[in-house]
C-alpha cells in the first residue's frame, strides 16, 4: 500500500501565510529551509509523519520548480500537489517506466520519482524508513504549537481523468474524491479536535 507522505500548498508570501494559518485555522507551523533553488519553506505537522509543506517562490528564475511555483501562486494561495510514500519505489519506477531522482544535497536523503508540478503527485522515499522518522515528527508536532491538534488528512479532492490519476498513484491510504477538470489538487480535509478543516 502507497502512503501519503505530505501535501504542499503554494504561498505567495511565506509569513503572511504561517500568519492565516495560525489566526485562521489555529495550526502551528515551523520553519523549513531551501528544498529547491528560488524555493523557501516551513512545515505544518499533521498526524506523525504527515505533514502539509508550505512553499514560496522568492526568485522564479533559479529553477524550474521555482517557476512554476510561482506561476501558480500569482493569484494567491493554493494547494499545489502532494507526495506519497510507496511501499516499494523501485518497482513502481519500473511499472512507470521511469528513474528515481536523489534529493537532499549531497548526502542524497531522499529519492523522488516524478516531477513536482500540479498535474499529478510526486513520489517520495526517504533513507531512513518511516517508523523511524515518526518520533522526530513528534517533536516538531510539539514545538508547531498547535491551536487544534491536527491529526490524519481526512480526503484529497483530486482533479484530472480519473483513470489517469489512479493508475498513476495506485492504491493509497487516503480517500480520493475525483472532481474531474483540470488536472489538479483542489482540496484536503485535516482531522483536528475541533472538526474536519478544509483547505482549498
Amino acid at each position: 500500500m502507497n502512503l501519503l507522505d505530505h501535501v504542499l500548498l503554494g504561498a505567495r508570501d511565506l509569513e503572511a501565510t504561517v500568519s492565516r494559518l495560525r489566526r485562521e485555522l489555529g495550526l502551528g507551523a515551523v520553519p523549513g529551509g531551501s528544498p529547491a533553488p528560488g524555493v523557501i519553506n516551513a512545515v505544518v505537522p499533521l498526524e506523525p509523519p504527515l505533514y502539509l509543506e508550505l512553499v514560496t517562490a522568492t526568485d522564479a528564475g533559479a529553477s524550474d520548480a521555482a517557476a512554476r511555483l510561482a506561476a501558480a501562486t500569482a493569484a494567491g494561495d493554493r494547494l499545489f500537489t502532494w507526495a506519497i510514500e510507496p511501499d516499494d519505489i523501485g518497482a513502481r519506477a519500473a511499472s512507470l517506466g521511469i528513474e528515481p531522482m536523489s534529493g537532499g544535497g549531497d548526502t542524497g536523503r531522499w529519492r523522488l520519482l516524478g516531477e513536482v508540478e500540479q498535474d499529478l503527485p510526486f513520489f517520495i522515499e526517504y533513507d531512513v524508513a518511516r517508523p523511524g522518522r515518526v518520533e522526530g515528527w513528534r517533536r516538531t508536532y510539539a514545538e508547531a504549537a498547535h491551536e487544534c491538534a491536527p491529526g490524519r488528512v481526512t480526503y484529497l479532492e483530486v482533479g484530472g481523468d480519473e483513470s489517469g490519476v489512479r493508475q498513476w498513484v495506485g492504491d493509497v491510504d487516503v480517500q480520493l474524491r475525483m472532481v474531474g477538470g483540470e488536472p489538479r489538487l483542489a482540496a484536503m480535509g485535516i482531522a483536528t479536535d475541533q472538526g474536519e478543516i478544509v483547505l482549498r
